[in-house]
């Protein structure tokens, strides 16, 4: 009898155990393996909005860096499924490599462009998910007391009176910051550009690594503007920060993108994540405050929170043309040989010639030797041609070296020479 009522109550045990088994919801049957550099903060808002939608998948993340990540990529093929990340560069080479797989086109509702920079590429093997903006984080309160306007425009930062208090990232040193020259001289001859380029030379500290380093620069005092990007700026200022952030009239944008590798392993879940992150659910979460990215799809906007900048509703620059990768680190690099690398040098230079100024010489040779420091060493031909943009499209750092060691010293025989001439100025009466 024991024993009887002992297998009933274990049967019954059973049953009740088996029923709320198949009362839980579906559990994860497969995982999906997402390669990304994206913070923490931003993954985890993904990764629980894409398993509810998609209960049968599990979010596996692999944090790479840009420089880690294609190497990484060409190594361990068949280990990734989805990569998706702020890195153009590596998504061209990927593609030029064969190691991508086609999206499909319904999935993208991005146009092919904004303001001249490309979004997507032609042939669907990766797609934009989200814009960043390049533009100026400031101090109020330190314009202010210094009785300074805040600037509005590049131009804005040429100013004597902003000398050592611009933070600008070095664009050949930090990612984020690529797009950062081109855009500075676009709607501008390129004498114009590279003059206002040299003056914000003079006044600038720059940065070497590092990204929200930028905006404690600024916080704390120590810049009172900062060149960064503008979510960056917004996880400053959500944190309490005393900053604000300035779209120029042109901004450099800096699409970031994902793709299907083409040997993924988990094929179905590799779709579905991708696809989810071009989806008007995936491009709505990037408004929320732990994120905040611009999207990519221009009907997103109409959700926007009050106040959220739309890069469709900015006005568009007269010249459209933005310069491809390889075009942005040849110019990047010419500007760090010809000016960010003597910025010390072309700073005595000027302070010799406000000095010349003050003991009232020649004016006309104190200016003929300011235009001689504030034109390009280069025309703007000389710099693009076919054998410079190959030496850059080469992986190999012994293609491109040789020409930056050339540049550097052919700008330093040019300000040594200047600072001679202006010598002979300042000791002659």
């Amino acid at each position: 009898m024991y024993c009887r009522r002992k297998l009933v109550g274990l049967l019954c045990g059973s049953l009740l155990v088996s029923a709320w088994l198949f009362s839980l919801p579906a559990q994860a049957t497969e995982k999906v393996v997402i390669m990304t550099s994206y913070p923490q903060e931003m993954i985890s808002q993904f990764e629980a909005a894409f398993e509810k939608q998609f209960p049968q998948y599990r979010l596996e993340v692999l944090w790479k860096q840009s420089n880690d990540a294609l190497p990484y990529l060409i190594r361990h093929q068949g280990e990734v499924d989805v990569y998706w990340t702020p890195s153009r560069q590596n998504f061209v080479q990927l593609k030029q490599q064969g190691l991508l797989q086609t999206l499909e086109p319904a999935w993208i509702k991005s146009p092919a462009s904004l303001h001249g920079t490309m979004l997507n590429d032609p042939q669907a093997y990766y797609a934009a998910t989200e814009i960043a903006g390049l533009g100026m984080v400031i101090a109020p309160a330190a314009f202010t007391q210094a009785k300074l306007a805040a600037p509005k425009d590049w131009q804005d930062l040429t100013p004597a009176t902003l000398q050592g208090q611009i933070a600008f990232p070095l664009p050949a040193k930090i990612g984020f910051a690529g797009g950062l020259i081109d855009a500075m001289l676009k709607e501008k001859s390129w004498p114009e550009g590279w003059a206002m380029l040299t003056k914000i030379t003079l006044n600038a500290r720059f940065i070497e690594n590092g990204a929200t380093f930028i905006t404690d620069e600024v916080a704390a005092g120590r810049a009172m503007v900062g060149i960064t990007m503008d979510f960056f700026a917004a996880s400053a200022i959500a944190k309490g920060a005393p900053l604000q952030y300035i779209y120029p009239p042109v901004v450099a944008y800096s699409p970031a993108h994902v793709a299907i590798l083409k040997h993924a392993p988990h094929l179905a879940a590799a779709r579905d994540f991708a696809k989810f992150t071009l989806s008007p659910a995936g491009q709505q979460l990037l408004f929320t405050p732990d994120i905040r990215k611009l999207p990519v799809a221009p009907a997103a906007y109409a959700q926007r929170p009050q106040g959220y900048f739309n890069p469709y509703a900015a006005t568009a620059g007269k010249g459209e043309k933005v310069r491809d990768v390889v075009e942005q680190n040849l110019l990047n690099a010419y500007f760090e040989a010809t000016l960010a690398k003597h910025q010390s040098l072309l700073q005595s230079l000027f302070v010799n010639l406000a000095f010349a100024r003050h003991l009232h010489r020649d004016t006309a040779k104190i200016n003929d030797i300011e235009q001689q420091l504030l034109q390009p060493l280069l025309a703007e031909q000389q710099l693009f041609t076919a054998e410079n943009y190959q030496r850059f499209q080469s992986d190999q750092a012994s293609e491109k070296e040789p020409l930056i060691k050339q540049w550097a010293e052919l700008a330093k025989t040019r300000y040594l020479s200047v600072a001679n001439t202006l010598q002979t100025l300042l000791v002659t009466p």
